[in-house]
Order: C-alpha cells, then sequence, then structure tokens
C-alpha cells in the first residue's frame, strides 16, 4: 500500500519522537535515582488498601482533595495490574508517558497546521522542537501529571483552532470531555479553559449565518461547558461529601499561597541548603550521571513545611478539616502580603524570573543542558513573537493562555515543571524564527498546495477570529462581487 509523502511525515515524526523517549526511559532505567511517585503514590496504594482517596496531610489523615484525581487513579489502576510501586509498574508508567509524549508531539503539529494551515513549515518546525526539547523527554521518566497536563491542554487548543471541529455541535462536545479531562488533570489550567471557549466561539461563528450571538454559536459553547460539569461533577459531588463543603477539584489553594509567601519564602515550596546555593550539578557525561546527579541535588533543599510548621502548628491544623487546614495557612500567606506588600512584589517578581528561566531553589535547575535549552527557548520564542506579531489574529489564544498561567504563578507560587504544559504552544512561536530557513532547505513542504487540509479554502483569511476581528468582506472581494 502506498503511503502519501504527508502521512509518511507523521509517521517519521510520531516514530522518531517515541525513539528519543524510549532511549531516555532505557538510558535511565535501573540508575538508583529511579523514579517516585510522591503524594499520587501514596494516594494509590490507599485506594488499593481501601482506605479510599486519603493521605496524611497538614497533620491529618483522611480522605483528600489535595491532588487532583487523575494521576492517583492512573497509579491505582497499574499498582492493580502490576503491583504498587514496583518495578513493572513504574516501568509501564513511563512507556504509557512515553506514548503520551508521542502523541503531544504530534499534536502541536496539528495545532500549528490548524493556526497556519498555508505555512507547513511552522507546524513540523513545532514539531519537531517539541520532539528534541530536553525537559520534555526528561518528563517521561517521572511519575508527575505534567505530560498529561500538555497533552490534554494542547488537544484542547487543537479543537478549538481546527477547521474540522470548531463551529460544530461534535466539537463542541469533544471541546468539553478534553476540558472537563483537563480540570482532573491539572485544575489551575482552567485559567485556559475561558480562552479556549471564547476561541471556539469566535473561531465557529462563520459557519452560521447571524451575528456571534445568535442561537447556534451560543449554544455551542454552552453545551461546551455543560459537558465539562458533567465531566468533573462525579468528583465535586465526591469533595462535597467527604469535606461538607463545596470544593473545585483540589482543596490546596491556601496552602500553596502560604508555602509561596511568608517571610521565609523564596517563591517556592523550598528552600535551599546554605550548601546548595553555590552549587553546580556536575555528572560524568551521561544521561544516567546527569540523573544521580539531579536526584542528589534534590536532596540539597529543604521544603518550607519542614522548615517553619511546627508539632504546635500541626496539633492546631489537625482538628480541622482539609479545606479549613488550607484557609488557615492561606490567612497567613494574606497577613504577611498586607504587613509587607514591599516583600511581596519581590517574590511576585522572583517567580516570575524563575517562571521563565530557572527555580534558583530547585538544584535541578543547575543542569547545564536545562540552562542552556531554556536561554534558547527564551530568546527563540521571543524573537518569534516579534517575528510573528503581525498574526496575533490567529495565535491571540496561545499568548493569552500563556499570560494567564504565568501570571497566577507568579502572584501565588511557581515551579519549573508548572511551565511545562505551556511549552508546546510557546514552540508554534519560536518556529516562526526558524521556519524560513526549513521552508528553504525543504522547499515542498513549505509550499501551500503540498499540503492541503480537509476544509481549508486557499484563500482562508484567519484560522481563529480575535475578539477584535472585523466581519466586513475586503474591498477586493466585494468588487469580484463575493
Amino acid at each position: 500500500m502506498k503511503v502519501s509523502r504527508k502521512t509518511a511525515g507523521w509517521i517519521a515524526l510520531g516514530c522518531f519522537a517515541l525513539a528519543l523517549r524510549l532511549g531516555v526511559v532505557v538510558a535511565l532505567w535501573g540508575d538508583h535515582a529511579g523514579p517516585l511517585a510522591y503524594e499520587h503514590g501514596r494516594i494509590a496504594e490507599n485506594l488499593l488498601a481501601g482506605r479510599g482517596f486519603t493521605i496524611s496531610y497538614l497533620g491529618g489523615e483522611g480522605p483528600t482533595s489535595q491532588q487532583a484525581p487523575f494521576y492517583p487513579f492512573f497509579l491505582a489502576a497499574l499498582y492493580a495490574v502490576f503491583g504498587a510501586g514496583n518495578t513493572a509498574s513504574l516501568l509501564v508508567a513511563q512507556l504509557l508517558q512515553c506514548l503520551a509524549g508521542t502523541t503531544l508531539v504530534l499534536a502541536v503539529v496539528w495545532l500549528g497546521k490548524s493556526l497556519v494551515p498555508e505555512r507547513p513549515a511552522i507546524a513540523w518546525t513545532a514539531g519537531l522542537a517539541a520532539a528534541v526539547f530536553p525537559s520534555h523527554l526528561y518528563m517521561v521518566t517521572h511519575l508527575q501529571v505534567v505530560t498529561w497536563a500538555a497533552l490534554a491542554l494542547t488537544l484542547l487548543l487543537g479543537v478549538v483552532a481546527s477547521p474540522r471541529w470548531r463551529g460544530t455541535w461534535q466539537g463542541a462536545v469533544l471541546a468539553g470531555v478534553l476540558s472537563g479531562a483537563l480540570l482532573l488533570i491539572e485544575p489551575i489550567l482552567a485559567l485556559a479553559l475561558p480562552i479556549c471557549a471564547l476561541a471556539f466561539w469566535l473561531g465557529g461563528s462563520g459557519k452560521d449565518e447571524g451575528s456571534l450571538w445568535g442561537r447556534r454559536p451560543l449554544g455551542r459553547v454552552v453545551l461546551m461547558a455543560v459537558v465539562a460539569t458533567a465531566i468533573i461533577a462525579p468528583w465535586t459531588s465526591r469533595n462535597c461529601l467527604v469535606h461538607g463543603e463545596f470544593v473545585f477539584i483540589k482543596s490546596s489553594f491556601g496552602y500553596a499561597l502560604w508555602q509561596g509567601n511568608n517571610s521565609a519564602s523564596w517563591g517556592t515550596d523550598k528552600i535551599p541548603k546554605p550548601s546548595a546555593e553555590p552549587m553546580r550539578v556536575a555528572h560524568d557525561g551521561t544521561l544516567a550521571g546527569m540523573n544521580r546527579a539531579l536526584w542528589e541535588a534534590r536532596h540539597e533543599t529543604l521544603y518550607i513545611d519542614d522548615v517553619l510548621l511546627t508539632e504546635a502548628d500541626y496539633a492546631r491544623l489537625a482538628p480541622l478539616s482539609e479545606p479549613e487546614r488550607s484557609r488557615a495557612l492561606g490567612c497567613r500567606a494574606w497577613e504577611f502580603i498586607r504587613r509587607d506588600p514591599a516583600a511581596y512584589r519581590q517574590l511576585c517578581l522572583k517567580r516570575l524570573r524563575y517562571f521563565l528561566l530557572f527555580d534558583e531553589t530547585n538544584p535541578k535547575a543547575s543542569n547545564r543542558l536545562y540552562r542552556l535549552a531554556t536561554v534558547a527557548w527564551l530568546v527563540i520564542a521571543g524573537v518569534g513573537l516579534l517575528v510573528s506579531r503581525s498574526q496575533w489574529r490567529r495565535l491571540w489564544p496561545t499568548y493569552a493562555i500563556f499570560a494567564a498561567v504565568t501570571l497566577f504563578h507568579t502572584l501565588v507560587i511557581v515551579s519549573a515543571r508548572f511551565r511545562i504544559p505551556l511549552e508546546p504552544m510557546t514552540f508554534l512561536w519560536a518556529a516562526w524564527a526558524v521556519a524560513p530557513m526549513a521552508e528553504r532547505l525543504f522547499i515542498p513542504i513549505s509550499h501551500p498546495a503540498a499540503d492541503p487540509l480537509p476544509g481549508i479554502a486557499s484563500d482562508s483569511g484567519h484560522a481563529l477570529r480575535g475578539p477584535h476581528f472585523s466581519g466586513r468582506k475586503s474591498s477586493a472581494s466585494r468588487r469580484a462581487g463575493k
């Protein structure tokens, strides 16, 4: 059977991305710095032991909403089949994350083709960046939720931008399912949902006669919201039952606010030990050596809880419900912010720097490869933003989502992993800086007719209408009698 060049490109990129991820898993497997599941794993073990979705948290033990439900249930399913925390379950988790990471790479290409259909080089360059970016390779080896959060957010953006799905009832259902799944994976990315809903509304309204405020465009957005609400309803209902009050997915906002904002905080949940401040991670040049050095670096930090929370604090928090414990710590954070706004501003500036560059409280960020990749990402994405500034009507959802999530972490708390779900969309920005070179080297992929997308006419104006998109026809169209 003859395979088209377009299909061959998808297959080749997918195989390349999967091979890199499997290679990293193999290279790091068996090293003493193996992956840990942290709170997710303990909850998963409690689920299998019949104790339910529980954990010891802030002086009390019982039903918890400290973590979103997806990853603990994911691990519990693997533990039930392969054994709790053993080699087989950890390996299967990593292999599944390799598949998720590979799907993410292809989703980046899909998103790029949806947003900029006449410049396929943009999509393929962004996909290649997603395939090789070091933090995206390394993240599949850790039992954390970031791979799945990045995948769900990128797929959701792809749906609301896709000419096949936007402006359709089926697209509204699919976007709603992905929105609900995203909330159960990483609820802080709820900040992206209003932006995605707006993009879906604006991008699909042209398929209906009448204005944006017509029954069909609005009805599809309402359907998207209803489906998302139905997806998360069982979990929020459970939270109401076990906590006696409404809890939206997680109960830990006040706790996180306190960790990032107190007199001892560096803006994160960690404080470097004095020995860690001048530290530079050294290794023998191999992947396993790098992983071992990063693992050892982890123990050169102290968690803010271990420094500030005393036995008396835990005794006062223990009788409270879990949401009340979190709110009590949140009140401490608000008191600190009101008492010393200048210190809070400094923490915000520090967090913004950590988010865009390096988290100095996390010695893993001292790794040279991580720092080089981060600087390259920031510089090339910045150049790409300048080059593509005339395309804001297409790219505005990516700008808005990145800005909203960055602002939240700047104001509350930051960690290196919080940026990873946003990075795939920024590879599209970076692609604008380097795609012209790819177009010169590989002319066929840059020709609009070489890689047509179903439903996209050659004269399509904008993949997504911006908030101030004008519905008036161009003068050329009017002269042509269109």
